[in-house]
Parts: C-alpha cells; sequence; structure tokens
C-alpha cells in the first residue's frame, strides 16, 4: 500500500483551515456516541481515519480540546468546525471529520459506530453494519485504560 491513492482537500467553514489527505480507501463510519452528536450539533459525525503521514495541514491552525479521558477533537478557532479526532490508543492515525471534506460524497460510510447511543427517532435503512463500542476491542481497552488510570 505504498502508491499514492487520491488526494482529497477540506477545511473549515470560514476558509482559515485547510487540510488534505491522501485517501486509499480508509473504512469510513457515521458515529452516535453523545459526544459526536454534540459536537456536531447532529444527529450523528462522519469520519474516516487516516494515518497521520497521509494528513497535511495546508493552512491555518488546529486548535484541539480533550472532549474524554480517551481522545481530543480538533476545530478552527475562528469559526469552530469540527475538523479532526484524535484517540489516545491511535498514535498513528487521525479521524477527519467527513462532512469538512470538499467532497465528503467521495468517502462514503462503511459502518455505524456507536449504535448504543443512536436516537431512538432516527430511521436509517442503509444496510451499513452496525458496531456498539463495547464491540471495538480497541476502543475497549482505551476506556478500560482510562478508568484505570483516574
Amino acid at each position: 500500500m505504498n502508491e499514492p491513492g487520491r488526494i482529497l482537500s477540506g477545511g473549515c467553514l470560514c476558509g482559515a483551515v485547510r487540510y488534505e489527505i491522501d485517501y486509499r480507501g480508509e473504512e469510513a463510519s457515521l458515529c452516535h456516541c453523545a459526544m459526536c452528536r454534540r459536537q456536531s450539533g447532529g444527529a450523528f459525525m462522519g469520519f474516516v481515519t487516516v494515518p497521520r503521514a497521509h494528513y497535511r495541514l495546508l493552512k491555518g491552525e488546529i486548535t484541539y480540546r480533550r472532549s474524554s479521558d480517551i481522545g481530543r477533537r480538533g476545530f478552527c478557532a475562528e469559526c469552530a468546525t469540527p475538523l479532526v479526532m484524535d484517540y489516545n490508543y491511535e498514535d498513528e492515525r487521525t479521524g477527519i471529520v467527513t462532512g469538512s471534506l470538499d467532497d465528503p460524497e467521495a468517502v462514503p460510510p462503511m459502518l455505524h459506530w456507536g449504535v448504543e447511543s443512536m436516537l431512538s427517532w432516527l430511521k436509517l435503512d442503509d444496510g451499513l453494519p452496525r458496531l456498539s463500542t463495547d464491540e471495538d476491542p480497541e476502543f475497549a481497552e482505551a476506556r478500560r485504560l482510562a478508568e484505570r488510570s483516574c
């Protein structure tokens, strides 16, 4: 997987932050957890997680805020557009907010994540697999370690 992928660009609403990713078919998901709902102001939030080596900040700076014991979120300080999500247990990868891509259609979701928090009135008949946070072994281990460090 050393061949270049498709370069996708993105950024914030006001244009102060611009980035690009070298997209090589990484799996995208829709997260239904309460934190993502609050961060996005919507019923869920889309992400594609890419190797950090395939992500380049082209313009501006991303402001980070620790949103939990296991991760931090990056956004534009000028317009507050959510841009990235970094988990403590994924040092080599970063989650790009799909909606911040110039062409989010290029990265369709492949699964729903955090479905134990999915809103009851949200009816999606897309046939995508649904995964709870407890079914994700990396996430479950990160949460366990964070609880032990308190």
